[in-house]
């Protein structure tokens, strides 16, 4: 079977086209995100991609909560319209007490799902993404592994912004992490609301794509159908 020029060409710009995106690694395009653990979380070990200072008070001292996103029970992703950003899945995570997690009915997995549909926006002059509006606009959750759930909202942090995806101005990563990073902060939500140091993201995320292979054969079978239909 041969194919028409415009077949190839087609195949041969759908493989380049993916190869491009991929090579693209600090341009946040809308789709899906993996999202994993940063290496420089300020209370490392373990790594995480989330904290949440006294989400519960299970102590008399001050409680931290930290989301493992490598965990193999976990699977946290990003999707990105370029109009709105959504945060969700489930993570394994505790309390945190230094190098790891206590061994209380706070270790198992939680839930988080946290949408943002105020504020996404290009940050002006930088290929990142962030979330600029006013304060406590944005909302989601988080599920604990008793089956309690907290509400949070966004936190604007002295920077002006709540979230920010990217690899900072300079294009050489979020302290010290190469390729694409998210960043921001969390308040709890309730009959007020109630932000406690440090709640916050802190990820680094790769882009969900077909692999080269797999997009040049489906635009391969575009061209064959194309053909046939001709």
């Amino acid at each position: 079977m041969r194919f028409s020029a415009f077949a190839w060409s087609l195949c041969a710009l759908g493989a380049a086209g993916v190869v491009s995106s991929a090579a693209r690694g600090a341009t946040i395009d809308p789709g899906v995100y993996t999202l994993h653990n940063h290496p420089d979380g300020s209370e490392r070990p373990p790594l995480y991609g989330a904290r949440f200072d006294e989400l519960v008070n299970a102590t008399g001292g001050h409680d931290v909560f930290t989301l493992d996103f490598d965990h193999p029970l976990s699977s946290v992703t990003l999707t990105y319209t370029g109009t709105t950003i959504h945060i969700q899945g489930v993570a394994l995570g505790g309390r945190d007490v230094g190098g790891s997690y206590a061994s209380d009915a706070f270790l198992g997995v939680y839930t988080i799902d946290f949408l943002y549909t105020l504020g996404v926006m290009p940050v002006m002059g930088d290929d990142d993404v962030w979330v600029n509006t006013a304060n406590h606009v944005n909302s989601g959750s988080i599920v604990l592994p008793d089956a309690s759930v907290v509400s949070l909202v966004d936190e604007r942090g002295g920077n002006g912004f709540s979230l920010r995806l990217g690899d900072e101005d300079n294009d050489a990563g979020h302290r010290g992490a190469a390729g694409i990073s998210g960043w921001g902060w969390m308040s709890y939500a309730g009959a007020s609301v109630v932000h406690v140091e440090s709640t916050d993201w802190l990820f680094t995320m790769t882009r969900n794509i077909p692999t080269p292979g797999s997009a040049a054969l489906g635009l391969m079978g575009l061209a064959v159908f194309t053909r046939r239909k001709r």
